[in-house]
């Protein structure tokens, strides 16, 4: 059967590509044409500027000498009267000169004067004061004064552009500044329609116009916009009331090739000419100035300050036959525009870069051609994504379409740079890219719809379910995802979710349960489900630590989540961490047992040189103390591993451990740190018997039950057995506080380095202090090894003197001289009881 045209490939190719041409020039593709725009100008050659451009900056400089802008007229024309001197060629006057000063107070002082008796006598020294007060006060005369010996002065004015404000009634007085008729004849200029196809000029909806008292003293007035956030483009010419305004840069740029405003020529849609010379512009009379960087450390244009000139420091020769702008540069007074090459200026600077580039005709420009290279540039993407692609493999369609785009790209970005042409290409590399995108998308979706046609579903079906019962759940779901979906195959997928729940993969989870969603958004509980998953996705997999967090948790606090499972064994909560993992409390549902469960992750905890010792001697610890059968040593029940997770499931204890009753407040009676010792002593006889030793005995692992006074010993973390087989003389574990002298020296050790240990033990329970205190390790282990530690009777003058001795029987340096079995000092500690208990 012939598939629809609509699911062709041509048709995808066609449909990509006319959407991308119909959103060519707006928005996202519009920013990126301007984005690849600047970086040809910053990849451009540098390039000198025009010397006969000079700045003068009214900069924080000026400010700081000539007070805070802005400043009254006279101070302006007491600078303007320095150049005449320097004679430069022409004046660009940045400062909009737009509002009268000091108006009323002038027009005031004259109805003064002129109400004095001009005949009489006794006012003629009156009148003389208010003459020279009105002049003084009229700033405007005095700076139109100093624009008069100047040759080319052009002043500015300010425009606005917004489309929601409507034109008023044409200004007089702004006309006399426009340019003559534009060009009626349609001679082509040599270039095309602007960029983004537009050739409307800009239209001002408002213009203002010069004080006409300081424009008669001036050559012309151009307009000029310094709140332009950018700076890319300058229009030459500004419609207002079918007329053409010269902008400001046009008109410095007339005066620099020495014509006048009467030698510019406008034709619509085509050019502008300066006399003889074409300016090269877009369709819509704006140029494409180029922006000078510093070269070996000078800035492009000479700049001066104009306090400089204000206070004749300037040297006339500097401005001699220059092109002098003078404007704000301080960033108190204007805003600054972005530039082409990544630099931010104030507007006064930004056109001394385009009067400069218009002089240099160092300008770019878009060809006549740019309209049908962007048409063949399209054709070309479309033949590309309706014929060649789809007849090209994953592979090679990606290496076609990466080189067409690099091809697409360089074209554009070499132009630019060694032609000075600007030919946008962005929108057919788009095209491209998204075209791509499509195609793959939809071979993925066909692909998959022939697997699902090729796979018998109900038995990938019956082999998922296989799989999930063995525990291989990735498995699974993969085996289910080939299926037809169906209910029952929906309810499968579900209890594979609450597995991976139940296994701490919540990522793995949340996809399980966001493939349900796909197909049936409001299946049973699937949303909170996804919701919690995903809250959960950060944190602890299968113990496996979140950023070498080593103390991570399989609990987690999330009622909505199921229990998570380590082998038969179901997780009910955290009871603490042991000498090598985190302990759990968990329950066997087969017989009903709870159990406590101490895990490792030692994959994350170990570098992989180590792994495999340490894995051995995790699991020693389980055969260790499986062999022990002790009312006062923890049982051993079963040891397992899954995901990297290693386990021990033991004897559920019920108390705490020692470590609550060490401080001076919180001492247990004597009696019972006798009868706690007592046990200890005889278990770890029976353990001694048995080879095992047990080398980190200390309170912590001592689980004391205050309701049957029952003590047992934990953690055989640090064991090993003192058979040959199983012992060797290695690195110090355990605790250095409990340790012995010849455990720290990293000797062979038997049961009397215990024995010390709980001769340290007793030592605390009794005094509530450790007999061997240090600033550092090293001082620790070094009293230890050599000092002798204070009397206990020292910290509790109460106990009997049979105390002092057992403590110091035990804390012997000498091997020979501590007691040599458990039962020995079982029976020592009983016998040193019995006296306590009689009151000797």
């Amino acid at each position: 059967m012939k598939a629809a045209f609509w699911k062709t490939n041509w048709f995808l190719g066609l449909v990509v590509t006319v959407i991308v041409f119909a959103a060519n020039e707006r928005g996202a593709l519009r920013d990126l044409e301007w984005r690849v725009y600047d970086l040809g100008l910053q990849a451009t050659t540098l390039r000198p500027a025009n010397d006969d451009i000079v700045v003068i900056a009214i900069d924080d400089e000026s400010l700081r000498q000539l007070g805070p802008w802005p400043w009254s007229r006279s101070t302006l024309a007491a600078g303007l009267r320095q150049l005449m001197s320097a004679k430069p060629l022409a004046v660009g006057f940045v400062p909009p000169l737009v509002d009268v000063q000091n108006g009323h107070a002038v027009a005031y002082l004259r109805q003064l004067r002129e109400g004095l008796d001009e005949r009489s006598k006794a006012t003629t020294r009156a009148r003389e004061v208010l003459r020279n007060a009105e002049r003084g006060l009229d700033t405007e005369a005095s700076l139109a004064a100093s624009f008069a010996p100047l040759r080319n002065v052009a002043l500015v004015m300010p425009y606005s552009v917004a489309e929601t404000l409507k034109p008023g009634e044409p200004d007089g007085a702004v006309l006399d500044h426009a340019l003559s008729a534009a060009q009626a004849d349609t001679e082509s200029f040599g270039f095309a329609p602007g960029p983004f196809r537009s050739a409307s000029v800009v239209e001002a909806t408002r213009v203002q116009a010069p004080l006409e008292s300081v424009a008669r003293k001036a050559a012309a007035a151009g307009v000029f916009a310094n709140d332009d956030p950018q700076a890319r483009l300058a229009p030459l010419v500004v419609r207002y009331a079918d007329r053409y305004l010269p902008s400001l840069a046009l008109l410095l740029t007339a005066y620099g090739k020495g014509v006048t405003t009467a030698d510019i020529r406008v034709a619509s849609g085509y050019g502008i000419r300066v006399g003889g010379e074409l300016l090269r512009t877009d369709g819509a009379l704006r140029a494409y100035p180029y922006f000078y960087r510093t070269r070996d450390g000078r800035p492009p244009f000479q700049v001066h300050s104009f306090h400089e000139l204000y206070s004749r420091s300037l040297e006339p020769k500097a401005l001699s036959e220059k092109i002098v702008l003078i404007g704000p540069t301080s960033p108190a007074l204007v805003g600054y525009q972005q530039t082409p090459i990544g630099e931010a200026m104030a507007p006064t600077l930004s056109l001394a870069h385009t009067v400069s580039s218009l002089l240099n005709d160092d300008l770019y420009e878009l060809p006549v051609w740019v309209a049908a290279a962007q048409t063949a540039a399209f054709l070309l993407v479309a033949l590309y994504l309706m014929i060649i692609l789809p007849r090209l493999g994953t592979s090679a369609g990606w290496v076609f379409t990466i080189l067409l785009l690099i091809a697409t790209f360089n074209a554009e970005l070499i132009m630019l740079m060694s032609k000075e042409l600007w030919v946008p290409l962005m929108a057919p590399c788009a095209a491209i890219v998204l075209g791509h995108i499509a195609f793959q998308l939809k071979k993925l979706g066909e692909d998959h719809n022939k697997a699902l046609v090729s796979e018998l579903s109900e038995t990938n079906r019956a082999l998922g379910q296989s799989l999930q019962e063995q525990g291989n759940l990735d498995v699974a779901f993969e085996r289910y995802r080939r299926c037809a979906v169906t209910p029952p195959l929906l309810k499968q997928i579900y209890s594979l979710g609450l597995d991976y729940e139940r296994k701490r993969q919540f990522n793995k989870a949340t996809t399980a349960f966001q493939y349900i969603a796909g197909f049936e958004p409001d299946f049973e509980d699937i949303r909170q489900r996804i919701k919690s998953n995903q809250e959960m996705e950060r944190m602890l997999v299968l113990g496996k630590p979140s950023g070498g967090n080593v103390a991570a948790t399989l609990i987690v606090q999330n009622n909505g989540l199921q229990k998570p499972r380590l082998g038969r064994y179901e997780i009910e909560h955290e009871l603490g961490r042991g000498a090598m993992g985190m302990v759990y409390l968990g329950r066997d549902p087969r017989i009903g047992r709870t159990v406590a469960i101490k895990t490792m992750a030692l994959s994350q905890e170990f570098e992989a040189e180590q792994l495999e010792e340490v894995r051995e001697r995790f699991f020693r610890e389980a055969e260790t103390a499986g062999r022990l059968n002790h009312p006062n040593i923890v049982t051993i029940y079963d040891v397992g591993e899954e995901q990297d997770l290693a386990y021990i499931a033991m004897d559920y204890l019920t108390g705490e451990n020692l470590l609550a009753y060490c401080k001076t407040d919180t001492l247990l009676p004597t009696a019972k740190v006798f009868d706690i010792g007592i046990q200890v002593a005889e278990a770890l006889d029976y353990a001694h018997k048995h080879s095992v030793v047990h080398r980190d005995i200390k309170p912590a692992n001592l689980i004391y039950d205050t309701k049957t006074s029952l003590v047992k010993v934990t953690d055989f973390g640090v064991a090993c057995l003192t058979d040959s087989s199983k012992t060797k003389t290695g690195t110090i574990l355990g605790s250095p506080s409990y340790m012995s002298p010849e455990q720290l020296g990293g000797q062979k050790v038997d049961g009397r380095s215990d024995l010390f240990s709980l001769g340290i033990m007793l030592y605390q329970l009794l005094a509530g202090e450790l007999p061997f205190v240090g600033e550092s390790l090293a001082s620790l282990m070094y009293k230890i090894a050599n000092e002798k530690h204070p009397d206990v009777r020292m910290f509790r003058p109460d106990l009997p003197s049979c105390v002092s001795k057992i403590v110091n029987k035990a804390l012997h340096k000498d091997l020979e001289r501590r007691f040599q079995t458990g039962v020995q000092m079982a029976g020592a500690l009983r016998r040193c009881k019995e006296r306590l208990d009689s009151g000797k």
